[in-house]
């Protein structure tokens, strides 16, 4: 038939690895291979389903592409599970949460790249080569003159339309090759050609009375129209055109064939028909597109499609009358009237009645554009036939309906508005900021004789009538104001102004000034309004923010604001601000009147000029790596004449800290939650109640730096204060800075100090993640065996620097210095953590046993092996890590690992150092609890033994009796003072001689040795004085029956009174040994 054979096609085999088949990848590759040695040498083997396989779920991002894909065509009407499931049925119950869920990246990147590799090598260059050749042909049979004069006598013999034929064109038809270069033009958006082979096309279809096709030519022509030219004024015209002939072609189809083929050119109408109403409703001609549905319902005796199509109209005309059946009506007749009286010259009245026409938003666009041209023309005409003396322009000007304003909510900003431009999330909230501003970086002296927190509020007041702010002369005031643009045409807003009236201070003659009469500024004005132009986008609102500024002192009330429309500029508006605020305040005569923000005030007292300062934090980076450590940079600049003296920085310490050791903080009292002013200034940081935690401060993360080269800034120069940023969290990292300045003395009371605010914020990212555990040591009550593990969190490699530990001030006894020991074997090559792995290591934090004179300090840090250089880059965290450890002891076992431990880490290229914290190490039960102690006891005392753990027996010495000396210390966990004793046990069996306060040694038979023994006087502990052994000469050990081969040999009982919370008693004992084997020290409490 028709159908053209030479066309193009892909080859590809599709492997699905979910497929119950049970077809394997290696078999679907020998498939490949064998369809390839065929000749097929590019077909291509396209794998699905995949995921499970690789044993990865699949990519979000390609999911949400299959899903999107599905729905799309389901909404279309395509069947959806031929794309992805045949054997799914598809309803609209279908859940398609789990489409595409085994797809992985790699088999949506292989469709993808099969599909580029398709389209780029074969479809593109087939439909060039087939588009040049049409070209060519058409060229050769229908270009030029000769072959225009075959046209108009007639078809040459070759001509392949055989008659009696309705269709018989077939695909080698000089027509057919025509349309199908059109065709390919058209695809490839070459509109000129496609429109040009379209009308050759079609006149051939004309002359030659073949209507359906003729219909298809004008439809494929509409179609380019659409397309081509989208801001053309002639389109619609055209549009109207080609579906007209296209509908009417389709009639005269029917009629030819006799009703033979009614049902094809039914629905060939039909499609026109629709086609035609789109089109209309595209192109904004809502009234007209119902127009084609309701001649298309008449088309043949359906009456389903019938009812259908009606509805279709019924919903495209209905949007445009429903629920503003009055607004059309009122439209008609204000521009019939306004055309009426226009005519019998009575122009104040038509400009009024266009006026009001151009306020039906419903209208489209084409006759919004019409209605306002008109209401200009009028203008126009009445403003060059009225004297200025007769019109009343304010009136005029209020009553412009375009834009349209939102007078309610107006937001004013101040030169130093102290206002973030930061949307990261952060507390930006007013009463944030006055923490921060209140909490001491606004020196009390200037804020105790203020009644209220408020820098703006200007002193102590009785009552304010009118709510007032303070600006400074010769800085700029800012006002936002909402625009609404309510047609669907884009609108020019020219001339914006700010509406205002001045009073300067000190005039006894109440001279005011005002551009409120003319809407521009008056000669020798003391207020500037800043002219702007917007342009408001069809059916948008925008923010538009104007500026005004006074030169001198005195009383700034800003009004409303004043603009022009419309090409010829002569459409003018204006608006009064009416503030919305709540109705919380008492007026003198008890009425109730607005309590509007700060920022909503519109009436301002201006005082003298004052210095103003611009700061900002330079070289912040927008992402960090957690624990990472950069360098910023402050900047401070002072951009007016005038000096700013006495600069006060607060940074939260949490984050930032200055570079230089050297600048530190000022010693001021914490101003405390709920404290007044007046209070804060009597206060001092002795005399502070010592029931004061941290987080009672008002700031609490905040410190303030107020250093002595920051005591005058000069105009034209800048601070640039270097800082360390380091973030210890995932996640927005906030910044949030507030600097504070005075002007030069004498400063005006309404602005005696400004401030600035800086708020930033950093996407913190993962790096390591180091976890802990911690073990008590046997070898003192104070130290422990810390266990870290440390995982990368991230795809990076890092070096480990070093493990620092710091003595935590406030201690409520002698602090202890530590020693770090690495229980490892010696490393040779520096401990890498490399992408997903995690490392352990053991530490041993020991108390230092050196004298408190010592001059050499413990070392209470130990480095990885080569780390070097990169511990000298990281120098600046140790302070972060001060500054994070605990001020005080916790309620029990306050030691080394509660105040934690910092790890410092590099990049490989050492171009990033950083460290991770580690203030709360979770510690394992206490072992080796005798449970001979009672159990109120175990609670209150910790203590560990040291004695040598391998000793030789000494055979020859007397009573083959060997002394081995044993360190007992005991620890007070308790906040109380305790009484600390060491009892060794005995038993009614054993012979002792308790008189003299230590075991007796007699002859018995049943002695592990026959030997003579060494007189007591031989012993390292004293020994008892009692009556009991004097005159013994020599005694034997008597152990506990059935026989033990340790016994301890000294005093009974050890007491150390008064131990301090937190302090260690020890007690020096000796153990003595008879025999060889592993003994277990016991019998003691």
């Amino acid at each position: 038939g028709a159908a053209d054979p030479g066309i193009c096609f892909g080859k590809c085999v599709v492997w699905n690895a979910k497929d119950d088949g049970g077809v394997t990848r290696a078999q679907a590759e020998e498939v490949i291979k064998s369809v390839q040695q065929t000749g097929a040498w590019d077909c291509e083997l396209i794998t699905v389903n995949t995921a499970d396989a690789h044993g990865s779920a699949g990519s979000f991002s390609s999911r949400m592409e299959i899903v999107s894909a599905w729905r799309d065509a389901r909404r279309r009407g395509v069947d959806g599970p031929s794309v992805v499931n045949r054997t799914r049925k598809v309803d609209d119950s279908d859940d398609d949460s789990t489409i595409g869920e085994h797809m992985s990246d790699r088999d949506v990147e292989c469709a993808r790249n099969y599909m580029r590799t398709f389209t780029t090598k074969t479809l593109l260059p087939h439909i060039e080569q087939k588009l040049f050749t049409l070209s060519t042909q058409i060229f050769n049979t229908r270009k030029g003159l000769r072959n225009q004069f075959k046209s108009f006598w007639g078809r040459s013999a070759g001509a392949t339309r055989r008659e009696g034929e309705v269709d018989g064109y077939t695909h080698q038809s000089p027509e057919s090759q025509i349309r199908l270069a059109g065709d390919l033009a058209f695809m490839c958006r070459d509109y000129d050609a496609a429109m040009g082979h379209y009308k050759l096309a079609h006149v051939d279809y004309k002359s030659q009375s073949a209507w359906r096709h003729l219909g298809s030519s004008y439809e494929a022509m509409a179609h380019v129209h659409m397309l081509s030219r989208a801001n053309s004024p002639e389109l619609k015209k055209d549009i109207d055109h080609a579906y007209t002939q296209a509908i009417a072609s389709y009639v005269k189809f029917d009629a030819a064939t006799g009703g033979a083929q009614s049902a094809l050119a039914t629905r060939l109408k039909v499609r026109a028909s629709v086609a035609y109403g789109e089109a209309l409703r595209a192109l904004s001609a809502h009234r007209e597109s119902n127009v084609p549905f309701i001649q298309a319902s008449a088309m043949g005796g359906n009456d389903l499609r019938a009812g259908l199509l009606l509805e279709k109209a019924d919903a495209y005309a209905l949007p445009v009358f429903r629920g503003k059946a009055w607004a059309s009506a009122e439209e008609h007749l204000n521009t019939t009237l306004g055309h009426l009286v226009a005519r019998a010259g009575r122009t104040k009245d038509a400009v009024d009645f266009f006026r009001d026409a151009t306020r039906c938003a419903h209208l489209p666009a084409n006759l919004q554009r019409e209605r306002i041209t008109e209401f200009e023309d009028t203008m126009e005409i009445y403003l060059r036939s009225t004297p200025i003396a007769e019109r009343n322009d304010r009136a005029s000007d209020l009553a412009c309906p375009l834009p349209s304003v939102d007078v309610g909510d107006v937001h004013v900003t101040f030169a130093d508005d102290r206002e973030s431009h930061d949307e990261s999330g952060i507390d930006q909230s007013e009463s944030a900021w006055n923490g921060i501003e209140q909490g001491g970086v606004i020196p009390p002296s200037l804020t105790s004789s203020v009644s209220s927190s408020n820098w703006l509020q200007g002193g102590r007041a009785k009552f304010e009538e009118h709510q007032t702010d303070v600006c400074a002369a010769g800085e700029d005031l800012k006002v936002d104001v909402t625009l609404t643009n309510p047609l669907h045409i884009a609108m020019d807003v020219r001339n914006l102004r700010v509406l205002w009236e001045f009073t300067p201070i000190g005039d006894s003659n109440h001279n005011v000034q005002t551009n409120d009469a003319c809407g521009d500024d008056p000669v020798g004005s003391l207020v500037r309004a800043h002219v702007d132009t917007a342009k408001l986008e069809p059916r948008s609102t925008r923010v538009i923010r104007l500026t005004i500024t006074p030169s001198v002192a005195g009383t700034l009330r800003v009004l409303g604001i004043a603009w022009t429309v419309g090409e010829k500029k002569i459409i003018r508006g204006r608006r009064y601000f009416d503030i919305k605020a709540p109705r919380t305040r008492r007026g003198p005569n008890g009425e109730w009147l607005r309590d509007v923000p700060k920022h909503r005030r519109l009436i301002f007292n201006v005082c003298e000029t004052v210095p103003r300062c611009d700061a900002a934090l330079e070289m912040l980076p927008v992402t960090a790596m957690n624990g990472a450590l950069h360098r910023v940079e402050l900047v401070i600049s002072n951009v007016t004449q005038p000096l700013a003296k006495w600069i006060r920085v607060r940074l939260p310490k949490s984050v930032l800290r200055p570079v230089d050791a050297s600048h530190v903080a000022v010693n001021e009292p914490t101003i405390r939650r709920n404290t007044s002013h007046p209070n804060v200034s009597e206060a001092s940081a002795v005399n502070a109640p010592s029931t004061f935690t941290p987080s009672d401060a008002l700031d609490a993360d905040g410190v303030v730096y107020a250093l002595p080269e920051w005591h005058t800034l000069a105009s034209g120069t800048s601070i640039r204060w270097p800082l360390w940023f380091h973030p210890s969290a995932v996640g927005r990292c906030g910044v949030r800075i507030c600097v504070c300045y005075q002007p030069e003395p004498p400063a005006p009371k309404l602005l005696q100090y400004r401030t600035i605010r800086i708020a930033e914020s950093v996407t913190v990212t993962p790096s390591l993640t180091i976890k802990s555990q911690a073990l008590p040591s046997s070898t003192h009550p104070l130290a422990r065996v810390v266990r870290l593990t440390i995982t990368s969190e991230c795809e990076q490699t890092f070096t480990l620097g070093r493990v620092w530990l710091g003595t935590p001030p406030g201690k409520a006894f002698t602090p202890v210095k530590y020693t770090l020991t690495p229980l490892t074997a010696t490393a040779t090559a520096p401990r890498v953590v490399k992408p997903g792995e995690a490392m352990e290591t053991l530490i041993k934090c020991s108390p230092d046993r050196r004298r408190a004179d010592s001059v050499k300090d413990p070392k209470e840090w130990f480095d990885f092996v080569g780390a070097t250089s990169a511990i000298a880059a990281a120098e600046p965290l140790f302070a972060f890590h001060e500054s994070l450890r605990k001020a005080a002891p916790g309620s029990r076992r306050s030691g080394t690992i509660d105040d934690g431990l910092m790890v410092t880490w590099s990049t490989p290229d050492g171009a990033v150092v950083g460290a991770h914290h580690v203030p709360d190490v979770s510690e394992f039960e206490r072992a080796g609890d005798t449970a001979r102690t009672p159990v109120a006891a175990r609670a209150k005392v910790s203590w560990t033994i040291e004695h040598a753990s391998e000793v030789v027996l000494d055979e020859s010495a007397p009573e083959n009796m060997t002394r081995v000396p044993v360190l007992l210390r005991a620890r007070n966990e308790s906040s109380q003072t305790l009484d600390v004793a060491f009892v060794a046990e005995a038993t009614a069996s054993a012979p002792v001689n308790i008189e003299g306060g230590g075991w007796a040694l007699e002859h018995d038979k049943n002695a592990w040795q026959n030997r003579e023994a060494v007189s007591l006087s031989a012993l390292t502990v004293a020994p008892p004085t009692t009556s009991s052994i004097t005159g013994e000469a020599h005694r034997r050990p008597i152990p506990l029956p059935p026989g033990k081969p340790v016994i301890w040999i000294g005093p009974v009982k050890r007491i150390v009174r008064a131990v301090a919370p937190g302090a260690i008693a020890e007690f020096p004992l000796i153990a003595a040994c008879f025999a060889r084997g592993d003994h277990v020290l016991d019998g003691y409490a």
